[in-house]
């Protein structure tokens, strides 16, 4: 039984999930910390973290292709919606209230009152974006529908081209993509590549490029901005600069590369225990995120108390961070367990469903997504 619902989850894409997020707790330690500032240039230290961080910018661009893979097949569901603005309030309004009550920030009511409505203020960007994008895949969908597999080929490119290859070539050509990798432009192109990939990709398990693609492609980055930095050639240095990003060319490609290869994983399973705790894990991503990433919490101040600038110095720090952002990801998915429980005795699913129930009796919500 476990087998089949694993193989039907695709435990490939639930072990990307579990790495993606261990790469933007990774992510969130050199560019929320203050040590990409600290570090000093040319230095063995400064380009280990520049390869690091160019590894792990495929974080964000990974989750957003899960998510198109599944919703491409899929039917809009007020409920999911519902209980994702459950879920955000949730932490967004107990992690703010713990640290007002504790003295770690100060006492607002204006503060708390924004916590019922984080997706509104962008509390959390990526939650705001993602649920913009789930509002608008009914219509992604009707339109991959009506395009063949050409036409689907020829879209993606197109996309690839005015969103990423421009911008990666020279940092002033952001016109067609003004908003960056944190906008709904950006999750839409990702969107339609992830549903190309569902509806037409055949995986070759044989073959191992897209992994070995997936390593080489921060290693050229890394090298170009060290050689760059070298030359003093300020036009270069800019663009090869401009590829630490979620919508650049090089780590598109090195996105789809990793993408490529947990799809290839199928419903490959270690035993039937296994399965359960990697789909469990999986499932408990979103609150790593929504824990971690909390505006009062994820901050320098933070990173400070866990050392991750005061061990700079010392020759064991690259494996003191990938400890630390470990215990991040193993105490929240452990929190978030909690809260999945509470939910569970609070009977939160029902609440949502029959809020969807009372909003369709009221509204014409299916149809408008038809």
């Amino acid at each position: 039984m476990i087998e089949k619902k694993s193989e039907k989850r695709n435990l490939g894409l639930e072990w990307l999930r579990i790495c993606s997020m261990f790469m933007i707790i990774l992510l969130h330690s050199i560019d929320h910390s203050g040590l990409y500032e600290t570090l000093e240039e040319g230095a063995i230290l400064y380009v280990y973290e520049q390869f690091i961080y160019a590894l792990v910018q495929v974080c964000v661009n990974c989750f957003v292709l899960i998510s198109g893979y599944f919703l491409v097949q899929s039917q809009f569901k007020l409920r999911k919606l519902i209980s994702l603005w459950i879920e955000v309030f949730f932490y967004s309004f107990s992690i703010k209230l713990i640290m007002m009550v504790t003295g770690e920030i100060t006492f607002s009511i204006a503060s708390l009152i924004s916590c019922f409505v984080p997706i509104l203020t962008g509390r959390y960007w990526f939650i705001t974006i993602y649920f913009g994008m789930y509002l608008m895949f009914p219509f992604y969908n009707i339109a991959i529908k009506a395009m063949n597999e050409q036409q689907h080929k020829r879209l993606v490119v197109l996309l690839i081209v005015l969103f990423s290859v421009m911008i990666s070539i020279y940092p002033s050509f952001k016109g067609m993509n003004s908003g960056g990798a944190w906008g709904l432009a950006w999750f839409t192109v990702l969107y339609f590549i992830a549903a190309y990939f569902r509806i037409y990709y055949v995986p070759d398990k044989k073959k191992k490029c897209s992994l070995v693609l997936f390593f080489v492609i921060p290693i050229i980055m890394t090298l170009a901005l060290v050689t760059v930095q070298k030359m003093q050639i300020g036009v270069l240095s800019n663009m090869v600069k401009n590829w630490w990003r979620y919508d650049s060319f090089p780590v598109v490609i090195a996105s789809i590369a990793l993408f490529v290869t947990f799809i290839k994983m199928e419903g490959k399973a270690l035993n039937r225990r296994g399965n359960q705790l990697v789909i469990k894990i999986s499932g408990t991503t979103l609150g790593v995120y929504l824990i971690h990433a909390h505006a009062n919490i994820c901050t320098e101040v933070m990173w400070q108390r866990l050392g991750i600038v005061s061990n700079l110095s010392h020759w064991w720090f690259p494996i003191y961070q990938l400890v630390i952002v470990g215990i991040i990801f193993l105490v929240c998915s452990m929190i978030d367990c909690c809260r999945q429980r509470l939910f569970t005795v609070m009977e939160v699913d029902k609440f949502s469903i029959r809020m969807e129930t009372l909003l369709k009796n009221r509204t014409n919500v299916d149809n408008f997504f038809r």
